[in-house]
């Protein structure tokens, strides 16, 4: 989430109009300056480079207390300039609390997952480890992508969530930072949307491959419900069917079918990639909303919004309910909404694809539809 400028907040008066043109004008070449309702105003002349210039005003107006907008308005390049907004200061021992709730509550869940497997005090301390280094590595990864592109954004808060107890529950409803600035241009909005399922998938891959050859098997009737498997499960065992626990026993019946109980990290790594592969969804302000705001624009990411939004109603459908209520509020975007995504970003979307597909049990949909179309 952002603090978004905005207009009612810019008290710039004529006194500093001279000296904030001198300042825009030293980046880019000005066809009109003009101050609309006390701020200051600058239509740019075309064809001329913005990204770079745009950077470089941003880094020279920050001492002033001040930013630089950029929107393509009736094809025109607009460029304002405005007050940066007041942030409130972050209460950190919120963050120390909740972060230690957490602890507890997926330690609790991974003692009750531990039953009839292992020791539940190493299985709860090792499921904590994992999924907290997941779900916090994915955090960190939008905090240090965020540093580094000079965005504002608070620590993770991290999210408790309850026990498994009558229903699956895996202890924390994941982990959240608050973005308190836009990001300066499409390129950082893009990396922020990347960098953090990008991390927590491979932190989730390590997790399952250590978990799987400690998972045990067994045999469960068939109408009993089990967890749907990620596509990448699948191809593990295809590919490494060393990392799968062999059925030895006997079926106790013909009623009944072979299944993994699933060692806590294994678990773990199952709920980094479940949780990988929501965040990827080109929604909303989800990681993949901000990826395809990026690459897209607006228009396109509002129409793939309602499409994932169908979408989750079959996968999940508190997730879909959850989508379409951040849907409500628009992207704000980034400062610069006018210049272009890198080309080499563009290209690791093809990665990001795969991440997500790798990462969700589409394939089950899509076996499904195969079977109801042979009907």
């Amino acid at each position: 989430m952002s603090e978004i400028p905005t207009e009612g907040e810019t008290q710039i008066t004529q006194t500093n109009f001279e000296e904030i043109t001198k300042l825009v004008s030293t980046e880019f070449q000005i066809e009109e300056a003009l101050i609309e309702h006390n701020i200051p105003t600058y239509y740019l002349k075309q064809p001329q480079e913005t990204k770079q210039p745009f950077l470089k005003l941003l880094k020279t107006l920050k001492p002033l207390n001040l930013l630089a907008i950029l929107r393509r308005v009736d094809g025109r390049i607009v460029l304002k300039v405005i007050p940066k907004p007041h942030a409130k200061p972050i209460n950190i021992m919120v963050n120390w609390i909740l972060f230690f709730a957490t602890i507890a509550t997926t330690f609790v869940t991974g003692y009750m997952f531990s039953e009839d497997l292992i020791n539940p005090i190493i299985g709860g301390a090792t499921f904590t480890i994992a999924i907290m280094a997941i779900l916090g590595m994915h955090e960190m990864g939008h905090k240090l992508t965020a540093n580094k592109s000079g965005i504002e954004a608070t620590p993770p808060y991290f999210i408790p969530g309850p026990p498994p107890i009558g229903f699956f529950s895996t202890g924390t409803f994941g982990a959240v930072i608050m973005q308190r600035s836009l990001a300066p241009n499409k390129d950082s909005l893009f990396d922020i949307g990347a960098s953090g399922p990008t991390i927590s998938f491979i932190l989730a891959m390590i997790a399952t491959i250590i978990g799987l050859p400690l998972s045990h098997p067994g045999w469960i009737p068939k109408d009993k419900p089990t967890l749907p498997v990620p596509l990448v499960f699948d191809l593990l065992e295809w590919a490494f069917p060393f990392l799968m626990p062999p059925i030895q026993t006997q079926p106790p019946g013909s009623d009944y079918i072979p299944v993994i109980y699933l060692h806590p990290v294994a678990i773990a790594g199952w709920v980094g990639l479940i949780v990988t592969s929501l965040n990827l969804f080109p929604a909303a302000m989800l990681d993949g909303g901000h990826v395809s705001r990026a690459l897209f624009g607006e228009k396109t990411r509002t129409v793939l919004t309602l499409l994932s939004v169908i979408a989750l109603i079959y996968v999940s459908f508190p997730m879909a309910v959850f989508v379409l209520f951040m849907s409500m509020y628009r992207h704000p975007g980034p400062l610069d909404d006018v210049s272009s995504l890198s080309k080499g970003r563009k290209l690791l979307t093809v990665i990001l694809v795969v991440i997500l597909v790798l990462s969700s049990f589409f394939h089950y949909l899509l076996f499904a539809l195969l079977e109801l179309l042979r009907l």
